[in-house]
Formats: structure tokens, sequence, C-alpha cells
């Protein structure tokens, strides 16, 4: 057997495609709808379903249009003119209640006049087997294999209550549906429509077995084990498996029992993916749809490199029947043109270790006109004429008395097994559907930027990962992805994590229209929001893709303030801003792109940087707390440490002249910061600031801390800060404990400590490479060591984690040999 496939279709609660199934299941989007079924009780019955189909009954009509979407999926290969006359071989549940016979045939022969059917999830590995007979005896050169079922039904969820599932054993998925789809043919046949192979079938066995989802029979693996020694051996040992190894205690059993008895053909570390697992229970549908997605994941690069190309895939049918087959997938390189759905497109590859822009067929962004951000007079009028109409309404309403209800029944009939509650379903388009896929995954990358700058380093690695893995999806998520992401940019202006989550997700898409997208963004954005031009710049400088310069130059040209100062954010982060720029910058009439001045000025080699000392200067006397704090940190990094004891200074700053004190300070100088402390009211900036500031005598004022509900856990942890791990952490919020065990240690008030030990560079750079603060946390400690041990040069660390962790153990080194 060598069966060439040239289509793949899915359809699911997951997704409309087989892309969506390689995408949405890693970034764990969408979050499944609310089921609308109940029970006699009221309580929800948990059941996944397409919500761009409505609920009702799972019958042939459901499994029709199911079954409809995958094909056409699978078929987009082949000529228009052609794809009728491909025989169908329809893998579907036997009968049931809802789902007769009749109603079987039917679907069948819905979907291909002279369709052939089989029964459950391992009659796919039976009709595989019929159409390589088929075609090797001439009988046609193509073949479709589709498969589908459903449990989003009254009956079919009536008829599964009707039979519990043990509660000693491993409880299955919850109820699902899903269709797959799989065109072969054979290699002549592919070579005259000349479309691309996804990859072959070389193998696929099926046979009977003695436990079944019906019987209480022991599992004992022996037809599974039979099955999967019969397969031809393939170049070495298999690398992924596909199948229901987490789907229920008989097929988890089935499978372990085998994989003991057959490690020889297996590797010990295989990539394992159960598309049930993921999405839920599907039947009859599970077969198909385990080689289909096998071969999506493999083609869209979506299992570790050293998965290969051979991989297994098996189902177990109710009726105890096993099936399983020996696949290879073709490998679609990054650059590499394929054909199929995504015409001339490269197929979709997983980011990794960078943001890259990836072409897909979607909808071009079309900017609308910029509306005014206020409603004229008129508008708010109208508005409240429409309240007043509303509030007239609801008092009429409720002076309106409805007739009495009818009289209740006598005898109230037996509640049945499983109800549709109307009120609860979830029904959107499928645009819809993708739609709030992008929302959702938007939404997690904004939080995992945020866990990027304030979650420990250590978790880093996994942080971006889930960060790749949301981008991943929002590209994947339909025609208007892009759309989507710029529409939900707009509706939180408000928050700079959704501005970098925009920014960075528009960035994923190629074309010039993305990054327009962000340019429009970028003008929307309040004047006063500061946070965003660092959010957004920081977002693109993530990203490698052509035309981000020219971005970079549009907006640091911009007339709106906001724009301008990501634009020079961004280009002195890529090394792009040259010394006149900066000049501009540290002249221009706005704090954020003054500041921005100030960042760029910081980056540059020291000898150029001293051309602008001056006007830091000027800076730090006339311009705002922010401009004034930023010039001063610059200064005092770069040897001025006089201005740590400047009053003017400091009363112009306020409270961010702590940071001062932490990075050139000394103990002599605690009076100093304490009667700056008492002016202002305690901020979570200002207690790292202290802890970091080192001195013993700064104890009181951290134990006063506690008591803020608000500022109690970051008091705690500057007190670790300063004086180390001394109390347990269940009494770390008591003041009493900290004195008691500051008390004990006996510390000198005239030193400077870290960790309950002497300050010395070693601490702090064993502090840095701990892995265990933030990256808030260790820039300031690396600007502590660049003020004291007189290391100019930038330090960026916030890069992805690699290059980070690069830049950040090359400065630790020579801060160590200096130390």
């Amino acid at each position: 057997m060598r069966l060439t496939v040239l289509g793949l279709g899915l359809v699911s609660p997951a997704g409309a495609s087989a892309r969506d199934h390689v995408f949405f299941p890693r970034a764990g989007a969408p979050p499944p709808p609310p089921s609308p079924f109940v029970g006699p009780d009221g309580r929800r019955i948990d059941a996944r379903y397409c919500p761009w189909i409505r609920p009702s009954q799972a019958d042939a009509g459901r499994l029709l249009a199911l079954a409809r979407g995958a094909v056409a999926e699978a078929l987009a290969v082949v000529p228009g003119n052609e794809a009728a006359g491909i025989p169908r071989f329809v893998m579907t549940p036997a009968p049931r209640p809802g789902l007769p016979e009749g109603a079987l045939s039917e679907l069948a022969r819905a979907l291909g006049p002279a369709a052939q059917r089989f029964t459950g999830a391992a009659g796919a590995f039976a009709a595989l087997a019929r159409i390589a007979e088929l075609l090797a005896g001439g009988a046609g050169g193509a073949a479709l294999l589709v498969g589908v079922d459903s449990y989003a039904g009254v009956d079919a969820l009536a008829e599964r209550r009707r039979r519990p599932e043990s509660p000693w054993l491993l409880a299955p998925p919850p109820p699902s549906e899903g269709a797959g789809a799989l065109l072969v043919a054979s290699a002549e046949q592919a070579s005259r429509w000349g479309a691309a192979a996804v990859g072959e079938i070389v193998a696929s066995r099926h046979a009977p077995g003695r436990a079944t989802d019906e019987d209480d029979e022991p599992v004992d693996a022996a037809a599974m084990t039979g099955l999967l020694r019969s397969l031809p051996a393939a170049a070495g040992p298999i690398q992924a498996v596909f199948g229901q190894g987490r789907a229920g205690a008989l097929r988890c059993r089935e499978w372990q029992f085998t994989t003991a008895r057959c490690a020889e053909r297996l590797s010990p570390t295989y990539f394992d993916r159960c598309l049930e697992a993921e999405i839920g229970e599907l039947g009859a549908a599970a077969g198909v749809m385990g080689l289909a997605c096998a071969f999506a994941t493999l083609r869209h690069g979506a299992a570790p490199a050293e998965a290969g190309r051979s991989f297994v895939a098996w189902a177990i049918s109710r009726d105890g029947t096993r099936g399983i087959a020996l696949g290879a997938a073709h490998r679609t390189g990054a650059g590499k043109v394929a054909a199929g759905a995504e015409g001339a497109l490269p197929v979709m590859m997983p980011l990794s270790g960078a943001v890259i822009a990836r072409g897909v067929e979607r909808e071009a962004f079309v900017p609308s006109p910029i509306e005014a951000e206020e409603p004229e007079d008129e508008a708010w009028l109208e508005e409240g004429a429409r309240e007043a109409g509303a509030a007239a309404a609801s008092i009429a309403a409720a002076n309106d008395v409805a007739p009495a209800l009818p009289e209740l029944p006598r005898e109230s009939a037996p509640a049945p097994l499983v109800r549709l509650d109307a009120g609860r379903v979830t029904e959107v388009t499928l645009a819809g559907f993708y739609a709030s896929v992008v929302d959702h995954c938007a939404e997690l990358v904004a939080a995992l930027a945020r866990d990027r700058v304030e979650g420990r380093r250590s978790w880093l690695p996994e942080t971006e990962a889930r960060m790749l893995r949301q981008i991943d999806a929002i590209v994947a998520a339909g025609p208007r992805a892009l759309i989507e992401v710029a529409a939900f940019w707009e509706r939180w202006m408000d928050d700079p994590w959704k501005s970098f989550a925009g920014a960075i997700s528009l960035a994923a898409f190629a074309g010039d229209d993305a990054l327009a997208a962000i340019h429009r963004a970028a003008h929307l954005l309040p004047q006063d929001a500061e946070d965003h031009a660092i959010a957004v710049a920081e977002a693109l400088a993530l990203v490698e893709r052509p035309g981000l310069a020219g971005l970079a130059r549009a907006l640091s040209a911009s007339a709106h303030p906001i724009a301008r100062a990501a634009g020079v954010n961004l280009r002195s982060m890529r090394g792009e801003l040259p010394i006149e720029g900066i000049g501009a910058a540290l002249a221009d009439e706005h704090d954020a792109v003054v500041c921005a001045g100030i960042w760029g000025c910081e980056r540059l080699p020291p000898a150029q940087r001293a051309r602008f000392v001056e006007r830091l200067r000027e800076l730090c006397g006339e311009a705002s707390p922010a401009v004034a704090w930023s010039a001063a940190r610059v200064l005092v990094i770069g040897g001025e440490v006089e201005l740590v004891r400047d009053e003017a200074l400091s009363a112009r700053v306020g409270l961010r002249a702590a940071e001062l004190f932490a990075l050139a300070g000394e103990p002599g100088d605690w009076p100093r910061l304490e009667a700056l402390l008492g002016r202002h009211r305690p901020t979570r900036a200002a207690l790292s600031a202290v802890a970091r500031f080192g001195c013993p005598a700064s104890a009181g004022w951290m134990i006063q801390q506690l008591d803020d509900e608000a500022l109690a856990d970051d008091a705690a942890e500057a007190l670790r800060t300063l004086f180390g791990p001394v109390v347990e952490e269940a009494r770390e919020l008591e003041a009493g404990a900290w004195r008691e065990a500051i008390a004990a240690l006996r510390l000198d008030p005239r030193g400077r400590y870290r960790g309950g030990r002497a300050f010395s560079t070693v601490v702090a750079v064993e502090e840095c490479a701990s892995g265990r603060l933030s990256r808030l946390e260790v820039e300031a400690r690396v600007n502590e060591l660049r003020a004291r041990l007189r290391l100019p040069d930038a330090v960026d660390v916030s890069g992805f984690w690699a290059r980070a962790e690069a830049n950040l153990a090359a400065f630790l080194k020579v801060a160590r040999s200096q130390g």
C-alpha cells in the first residue's frame, strides 16, 4: 500500500480548517462556549459543539453540515469539474436514537451518490485498505475518506447518560463533535492534477478486539499489539503517534500495554498528540480526524523537529474494532511554497524564538477615517432624549400587570434525561468565532507581555513560548484576523499591555497594510499615553520583518507626540536613530519624546553620549519630574554621583529620587533619604529602591508598610531583599517577626547589606543570575552595578530570552572581573 495524501479537512469546536486544529489547540483557544444542555436536576451537562452550527439534535442534518465543511477543504486542490466523480468512503456511528439506519444511509448518499459507508472510528483503517485495493486494481485514481459524528444533541447525550462511566475509571473527554476528510490518490493522479503531496499512507491494519465500550472485558491489548507489529518496519523507531491515548480507560490501557510490548518499534521520547483530549470525544470521526490531524501537525511544523516524518495513527471503535496506520508526512520548510488551500503562499509554520511576518490568505486592512474623540453637543442631546424615552418605557412596563398564569398541571411529567436550554445557546457566525479567537489570544498576549516584565526571569522561556503560540493562533484565525486585531487594539487604548499585544500581533502579518494598521493605531493613542510609546516600541523591537525601519522613521516624524515617541524609541532600540535624531528628541516639546531621546542617548557609546551631557544637566533643572528623573539617572550612572545629594533635584523629581540613592548613595545618606520618604506616600518602586540602598536603619520604615494592604507583599519582598529570608513565609507579613529576626542579625548600622550579607559586586551579580528576579528588578541591579563600577555601556535585557540572557551574562562577566 502506498496512498498519496493530497488534501486535508477538519471541522470541530476547535476550528473550521486543518490549520485551525494545529494552531488553536496549542494556544488553548478558543475557550469552549458554555454547554446549553442540562440534566433533570437543571445542572449543566458538559458538551462541546461548533457554535456556528446551532445545537439541537445530533441528527443527519447536523452531521451533513459538519462533513461538508471538511470535504470542501480536502477537495480544494482538485479541479472543480473532477471533484464530483471522486468516490467517497464515509465513516458514521452505528444506528442510535436520533440517528436510525435510514438517516445514516441518506447521510452517506448526500456526500456521494455511490458512497460506501463504514461504522466506527476504526472503520477508517478498513476503508483505507479497501481504497488501496481499488486503486491498485485501476478502479479510479483518487478517493475521499470522510469521518463524521456528533454528540451535540439531546438524544445522543441522553443515550450516553443511560450508560454512565464508572467513577473508578479514567474520566473520558467531554462529548463533542467533528468531521475529518482525507483526499488520497495514486502518484499518477497527483501528478496529473499537479497537486503537491501532503504525505503518504504506507500501511493500514484493522482487527476486532476483546474489550469494547459496551462490556467490562479485561483490556489485554492483544489485537492492537498484533496490528502494530504487523506494520512494515520504518527507517528507525517511530517518533510520532496520533491516537486516543488519553480518551478514556479502555483506549489508554490498550495503548499503554501495546507500547510496553512493542517498545522496539517506538522511540522512548516519541511525540504524542491526542486530539480528543484537546477538543472532546469524537466518536466515529476519531479515526479520520486523527489521520488528518497527524498530517496537518507535521506539515505545519508543530511537532518537535526530532519527530521526523514517520508516524502512526490509531483508533478504537465502540464495538472494539482496532485500527492503525503508518504514514509519512512531507514536512514543508518555512520558505517553501506548497499547493493547496493556501494557494501560492508558504505553509504557515510556528514562531520559534522570534516574531516574523507570515503571509496568509486574508482580507486587506483598509483604515477608516479617524473619528472625533467626543461627539458634538447635538449628539449628547439626542443621547439624553433616548435615555429619557427608555426610562419612560421602563415605568410603563412596571405598571403593566400581566394576566394570571395558566393553572399548573395536577401531575408533573417525568423530567427528561437531557434537555436543551435555549437561553444558554451561544450562536455565532464563523466570522464571529474567528473574532473570538483573536480577542482571546490577544488578551493572553497582553497578560504574558506583562509577565515578561514583572514575572521571574526563570519563567521567561515558557512565558515567551506561550506568547508566540497565541500570536500563531491570531495569524491563523481566518481571513479577517488582521482587521480583528486592529479593532481589538482600538477598543483598548487605555492599556499599554494591550497596545503591546496589538502592535506585535499586527507586525506578525506580512504586507504593508499590517504596518499601516500599526501606524493608524499609534495615532489614535491618547496624547498623554507615555507608557504606550514604550510598549509599542518594545513590541516592534521583538519583530524581524521588512518595512519596520520605514515604519519607525514615519512614526518618529509624526506630529502626534505618542506616535513620535514610539518611533524614536523603536529606532533607538534597533540602533537606527542618528545623532541628529537624538538631539531633536531632547529638544522636543513633549515629555514622552524627550524621555525617548534620553533613553536613546543612554544607548550611545560613551564618546558620543558626552555631547549631550550638558543638555541632560539642563533637563535636570528645568524639565518635568519624569524627564528630570530620566536625565538624572543617566548622569548618575555616568559618574555624576553628586546629584544624589542635590536637594533641588530631589524636590523636583519627588519620590523617584530614592532610586538615585540606590544607584550611588552611601549609608551616611540615610537621613536625606529618610527625609525624602517622609514627604511622600510610599510606592512599590520606593520600597525596592530603599531595600537596594541597603541601610539597616531603613528597616523601621519598611516594616511600617506591612500594615498597608496594597503594599504589604512589596514590603515583605523589600525586607527579604535587604535582610534575606530570615522570616518564614507564613509569617512574612507580621511586623513583630521581622523585628525579632532583624535584631538577631546584629548588623552594623554603618554598612550596606543585600540578602543579609554585606553588599558587594558578587552579591549583586548572584542576584541577577539567580533567575528569581523580574526583568524590572534585574534592570535596577544592572544600573546599580553600572553606576558603582563605572561601566557606561547600556545593557539590553528587553529582548527575547536567549538574546537577553546572553547580554546579561556578558555584562555580569565584566562586572565580576571588576568587582
